[in-house]
This record gives structure tokens, sequence and C-alpha cells, in this order.
């Protein structure tokens, strides 16, 4: 006995349509794959990361990139450590007590991407006071429950500017001719496992199973662009070399406090942390004019100092004290989490 014939004539049709819409569904999802792969052979090899790429795309901005997740507390800290960086800003210490603050005071740069000028107007001059942001500027900041709210909408303003660069960049597209197909054909499936319910319930499990398994399948497939996947695999490497634990010798100093700042938006800064010895300020002499704050120890040695550890803890502590109650922290523990997403 054929399989057919389990079905009425009127079922026949429907399962035969059913099987064209399950195969065009297969078609659809590894033609896409194999132009990816196709993309990947042809061209990643000759992709190689290099300063300008560090100059280019800020750590939250490329975090969006290759993780394709919301605007959260580690990538405010990530983004003002970079402006230091990038000589946007100035990292300076209170005289008055153990506090850094942030300040555009002899700063040699202004910000040129959008995402930058946003977190640079935001912090600095709305939570912060004249171009100048103390810690403890964000709590009292947010004393006020107006202010705090406006501030997380102003978190979600800034992921969305994020978002639109990538897209004018053509790193990512919204809503990409692959995942319109694969909802158009689930909706059509999933309609028609609805209208079959009562005449073939059979049929109606199939439809509805396979309409709901197409629908998760488009929201998970990831957005990113030809061109936003070369991107991606030219970071990957980077990212990979972050989440190792084996121990560093020296650095280009240019390196260290890169990969530090896009290790803490990447949520790896413990992982990263533990490749290199942590002392008190005071045992070796101090370079202040680099972040994170650290010694070039001799002996092809490098030391990050405790307050530099700790100034970058009470930043993300302060963040996550506002953050957190309301849903828009990412809830990620210790490194090892951030996993890399294709």
């Amino acid at each position: 006995m054929s399989l057919l014939g389990m079905f009425t004539p009127f079922e026949s049709g429907f399962f035969l349509f059913f099987i064209v819409l399950i195969i065009a569904v297969a078609s659809l999802f590894y033609r896409e794959r194999w132009n990816r792969k196709v993309v990947i052979h042809k061209k990643a090899a000759n992709q190689i990361l290099s300063e300008h790429d560090f100059q280019s795309f800020s750590p939250p901005m490329i975090s969006q990139l290759i993780y394709g997740r919301g605007a959260y507390t580690r990538h405010i800290t990530a983004g003002l450590l970079n402006l230091v960086r990038k000589q946007i800003l100035t990292l300076n210490k209170d005289a008055r007590g153990p506090t850094y603050y942030f300040s555009v005071d002899a700063a040699k740069e202004k910000p040129h991407s959008l995402d930058e000028k946003y977190l640079y107007d935001w912090i600095l001059y709305e939570v912060g006071n004249d171009g100048v942001f103390y810690v403890d500027d964000l709590y009292f900041y947010t004393q006020d429950d107006e202010k705090r709210e406006q501030f997380l909408h102003r978190l979600s303003d800034w992921e969305q500017t994020m978002q639109h660069e990538l897209e004018k960049k053509k790193f990512i597209v919204k809503f990409p001719v692959f995942k319109k197909v694969l909802f158009a054909l689930s909706i059509l499936m999933i309609l028609l496992g609805s209208g079959l319910i009562i005449s073939s319930p059979f049929l109606s499990i199939l439809y509805l199973a396979a309409g709901v398994t197409t629908f998760i399948t488009m929201l998970v497939s990831s957005s990113r662009t030809h061109k936003g996947l070369l991107e991606y695999n030219k970071w990957r490497p980077f990212v990979e070399d972050l989440q190792t634990s084996s121990d560093l010798k020296v650095e280009d100093e240019n390196k260290l406090t890169a990969s530090f700042v896009y290790a803490i938006a990447f949520g790896l800064k413990d992982s990263y942390v533990k490749k290199f010895p942590i002392r008190e300020a005071t045992q070796l002499s101090l370079k202040n004019d680099q972040f994170p704050l650290y010694f070039a120890a001799g002996s092809g040695t490098t030391i990050f100092s405790l307050e530099g550890i700790k100034l970058v803890d009470d930043l993300e502590a302060s963040l996550d004290q506002i953050v957190s109650p309301v849903g828009f922290n990412d809830g990620e523990g210790s490194d090892g989490s951030s996993q890399l997403v294709d």
C-alpha cells in the first residue's frame, strides 16, 4: 500500500503540495548556506584585520555585527574606553581621591562615526557635566525616575544607531529576501494547517509543525549580508584569540590597549585579563598615558594594574545597577558565554 493510499484524493493533493513546500524550504536553506560558504572560501582568505579596522569600527558596533544582540552595560564601558584609546577623551585621576573621570579636556581628536558621537554627547554632556563624566554621575542622574527612564531609552536609541550604521555599510539587512521567502512559506503552511484541522487532522499537524519550524528558522537566520559575513570572518580569529587563556608576553602597546577594550565589548574581559599578572600600581612604574593602566615590568613581561581593573569593574557595576532591573542587561555571567554566531 502506497503512502498516498492512506489519503483520500482530496488529502493526496494537499500531501503532495506539502512535499513540494518542504523541498522548497530545504532547497532555499541549503542554497543560502552554500552561497555563504562559497563567499568565505573565495574571499575570506584575503581579509586580514588591520589597524584601520580598529579605527573604523568601535567595539560596541563590531560586537553588534558579531553577536547580533542588543546594547548592554559592557558596551558603554568599552565605548568610553575606546574614545580614550583614540584620544577623543582623556581618562584622569581626581586629585581629591582615588577616583577616575572621563573628560574632553586635552583630547586631541573628535568623534567621527555616528555611534561614537551619540555616546560622546550622551554620557559626557547629558549624564555628565560639561564634558566631564564621573562614574558617580550616573548614580545621581538616575535618582530621578524620569531621567532613569530616559537613560534606558537612550541606550535603546544608541543600539538603533549602531544597527543603522551597519545597514548603511551593507553589513546587515533587516529583512533580506531569504527571510522574506521563508516567512511567506511559513505563513502559507500555518494557514493551510489551520484550514485542515477538521477535515484532515494528520495533514494539519504536518503543515503546522513545518510552518512553525520554518518560521523559527527564519527568526534565527543571520541578517548579515555576504559583505557582513566577510567582515565577521575577518574579526573572528581576533575574538577567538581573546578567548584563549594562554599567557602572553609583551605586546605592542596599541594592540594591548585595543585588545583589552574590545574584550570588554565582547564579554571576554576576564578571559583576557587572566593572560597577565595583576599588581598594585605602587609596586611598579605606572604608564599613565594609556588605558588600561598597565606596567612594562621588563624581561618581556606586561602587568595590569589592580586599579585599572577596578575602574572597569566599578563602572560596569554602576551601570548594572541602573540597567539590569529593567531587563536591558544581557545576563551573561563569567567569560565564555559570549559565543560566536555564524
